[in-house]
């Protein structure tokens, strides 16, 4: 019997196990289901002979139950159940509570130098990743990719990582499934149930993020600026977060070209500059890059949040790719045509424009026309700002918010609540600084108070805002109370 028709006949006989490792016997063909975390699994399977030696990462001992059934094998972590069919050797992952999370819809056959089998693919769920594809939908339903980045988010909750070598081939057309053509059964399974926890999952299996090239154009054009939007904000989807952006092809691109090139690659943190030099609004977050970039080699989430990274409730973010949120903070959307105007989606919740003050609220689409850099602070919300006179700590009322910066001290701290009619800023600041509190869209406080006295404030009427310098000493714990009765 040819080797294809053995691979379509493959039988799970049984399970041995080995620690987090259950090595799958077959009657031909080998497999193999490493446990990383109690929510993570590695799957590897070849359709003829034996394994190769894989060295997967493990974060401790995790704690399953296998249970052995006449048709199948069942293993439970604290998460998630497999379930791993004994004719076909098709895998099943459910929650605990019985929903189905992936699911194989068909046995695996030999193609070409690979293998292809088939998935579920569930009328609730959306599919996001797949690479930095320079699409206008995070959505891959009805559409296929061959990806340079084998990641792929459900919003059931999970991740798969593809790790073989090699090309690939989604296809996501087919009515109720999607295909996957890769070089081997090698993949990693991440439940999350959010996505900020399957990217902490994958980036535990990767390590530190590759970086990678966002075009190879010799010549700047308003078409290559957008595909390079598209791209960055795919690629983040994909857990591709450390891109690269040169802006030397734009170095001799019509002025306005030029500004709006800047404004969009000064916010990639690998960028060169060449002639164009970075935005002035680049070199204010120097302090808020330094805590991102934190975040993106302890947690592997990108600088550049895409809305359903941010927002995964809200299904109208996955139709937004050219804009992004800069952390958690800022929603920015930056304009790649010509004309100065765009129309833009405000999520859930209240936004300020940085540029003009105004303030809208959220779950709508509003039009922007500036020479700016369109930029809106979410509610509840401290941007911080650096400048030659110190730090700014723009704060965004009502809800309470807080930001941590890296110093070579340690972590400073920064706090604002309202409480009723008063306001409570505090800064726990391991250095010496001088500081600014600007707090938005408020009247003018009664008083405001510092140190157990009146501070130095000013009340700017047209913007309704307060500014207040603070210096604070190393180890200082400053706290500033503002009230309006």
């Amino acid at each position: 019997m040819p080797p294809q028709a053995l691979a379509a006949l493959a039988t799970l006989i049984g399970v041995v196990p080995h620690g987090n490792r259950l090595e799958l016997k077959l009657d031909h063909g080998a497999g193999e289901l490493v446990w990383v975390t109690p929510s993570a699994f590695h799957f590897r399977r070849v359709l003829d002979g034996a394994l190769t030696e894989a060295n997967t990462p493990t974060q401790g001992s995790v704690d399953l139950e296998v249970e052995e059934l006449p048709g199948q094998v069942r293993v439970r972590s604290k998460f998630v159940e497999v379930s791993i069919q004994k004719n076909g050797v098709l895998v099943r992952v459910r929650r605990l509570d019985g929903a189905p999370l992936m699911e194989d819809a068909s046995e695996a056959q030999p193609s070409g130098a690979g293998v292809t089998w088939e998935r579920a693919m569930r009328p609730e769920s959306r599919y996001y990743g797949l690479g930095p594809r320079a699409e206008d939908g995070f959505d891959l339903r009805g559409k296929t990719a061959q990806p340079d980045s084998p990641f792929l988010y459900s919003t059931l909750g999970y991740g798969e990582y593809h790790a073989a070598k090699g090309a690939y081939r989604f296809d996501f057309t087919a009515g109720g499934r999607y295909s996957v053509h890769a070089p081997a059964i090698d993949y990693y399974f991440y439940y999350g149930p959010t996505i900020k926890q399957v990217f902490e999952e994958h980036n535990g299996v990767r390590g530190t993020a590759a970086m990678w090239p966002v075009a190879a154009d010799r010549f700047g054009s308003w078409a290559t600026l957008r595909t390079a939007l598209l791209r960055i904000v795919q690629g983040a989807v994909s857990s591709m977060i450390a891109p690269t952006f040169d802006l030397g092809p734009y170095a001799n691109a019509p002025p306005e070209l030029q500004q709006r090139a800047r404004q969009l690659g000064s916010l990639v943190a690998e960028l060169s500059p060449g002639r164009l030099g970075i935005s002035d609004f680049r070199k204010q977050l120097d302090s808020f890059y330094d805590v991102y970039a934190m975040e993106a080699h302890d947690k592997g989430f990108p600088v550049w949040h895409p809305l359903p990274f941010q927002f995964p409730d809200d299904p109208e973010c996955a139709r937004h790719v050219d804009e992004f949120m800069l952390g958690d903070e800022m929603l920015v959307a930056p304009i790649v045509a010509p004309g100065g105007s765009r129309e833009l989606y405000l999520p859930q919740g209240v936004w300020t424009n940085l540029e003009t003050g105004e303030v809208s609220p959220g779950r709508k689409t509003i039009a922007v026309k500036t020479q700016s850099l369109p930029v809106f602070a979410r509610n509840g919300t401290i941007v911080p700002l650096d400048s030659a006179a110190g730090r700014a700590l723009h704060y965004f009322p009502t809800l309470g918010a807080e930001f941590f910066f890296v110093e070579e001290e340690g972590w400073s701290q920064v706090h604002a609540a309202p409480a009723g009619d008063e306001m409570r800023l505090e800064i726990e600041s391991k250095k010496a600084r001088a500081y600014e509190w600007v707090v938005h869209n408020v009247e003018r406080p009664k008083s405001v108070g510092f140190a157990g006295k009146e501070a130095q404030w000013t009340y700017d009427t047209a913007h309704r805002l307060v500014r207040i310098p603070v210096k604070v000493a190393a180890g200082e714990d400053a706290i500033v109370n503002l009230a309006w009765e």
